[in-house]
């Protein structure tokens, strides 16, 4: 059982990643397909979870409003047209009307957490979009793929430093099985990574790129332990069981939640100075 689940892991685990690479390497446009389908699901399962505490986020208008979002960030980037954001931007607020005539009397928990929803899933895969662009000006694979990459051997790395040194907790009440040793032995690891990655990467240099590494440790990290605190105060194991041993679409990507958006800040600041 414990062989056929560890296989279960192994084989869906690839998939994920051949798919995600192939997607990003491809084409913008199957980048753009993969990753709106990944924002759909991901913003399904968020409305899963929660609906498990009472809460009844309204699906069609909260799909609407990320479909919208994430969409006008790539045409505003690929394309040059912007108005997509003007749509994102009324149909969040007909979110709002809606919510008036479902009768809810849950009705501002509704609308925040379907706002929250927006901003945790849709905004970070929209500012991931915009960040080759800030590096060089134009559609680049390879740094699309740099936060991803990072962020797997950071995972990679943690788990198993953890697993051989691990000692001391780093965040019992919330993740018991992570440890210091883990974090550090990954964070070194993506540093390392990084830093060897630099030629390959048009328009960042050596500091941004160690930058970059340190922000997807460190964010990474708190990405993942607030999706872990929503899955424990709500009891559940995981988002989803959209990938056979690893849960949901917001289980694969709870650290790059939290690291594109710190990665877009970062670039936002250097690039313009």
């Amino acid at each position: 059982m414990v062989v056929n689940n560890f296989m279960k892991r192994t084989i869906s685990g690839l998939l994920f990643v051949l798919i995600l690479t192939a997607c990003i390497f491809l084409n913008p446009f199957c980048f753009y397909v993969l990753f709106f389908i990944i924002n759909f699901i991901g913003i399904l399962e968020f409305a899963n979870i929660t609906q498990l505490i009472g809460i009844r986020i309204n699906r069609p208008m909260c799909l609407l409003c990320g479909s919208l979002l994430f969409s006008a960030g790539f045409l505003h980037n690929y394309a040059g047209r912007g108005e997509g954001y003007l749509l994102a931007f009324l149909a969040t607020f007909l979110l709002s009307i809606c919510e008036l005539y479902r009768k809810d009397s849950h009705a501002f928990q509704n609308l925040a957490f379907s706002i929250y929803a927006l901003f945790y899933i849709s905004l970070p895969f929209t500012l991931l979009i915009y960040i080759p662009y800030m590096c060089s000006g134009h559609w680049q694979p390879t740094i699309i793929f740099f936060p991803f990459l990072l962020v797997w051997l950071n995972d990679t790395f943690a788990y198993l430093f953890g697993i051989t040194l691990g000692k001391h907790k780093l965040f019992p009440r919330i993740s018991p099985k992570k440890s210091w040793e883990g974090a550090i032995g990954g964070g070194v690891a993506t540093l390392l990574a990084g830093t060897l990655l630099t030629p390959y990467l048009e328009g960042i240099t050596f500091p941004h790129t160690t930058i970059i590494s340190c922000i997807v440790v460190v964010f990474g990290i708190f990405g993942d332990l607030v999706e872990s605190m929503f899955k424990r105060s709500i009891e559940i194991k995981d988002s989803g069981n959209i990938m056979p041993g690893h849960g949901g679409v917001l289980d694969r990507m709870d650290s790059l939640l939290f690291a594109l958006p710190a990665i877009f800040v970062y670039l936002a600041f250097v690039t313009n100075s």
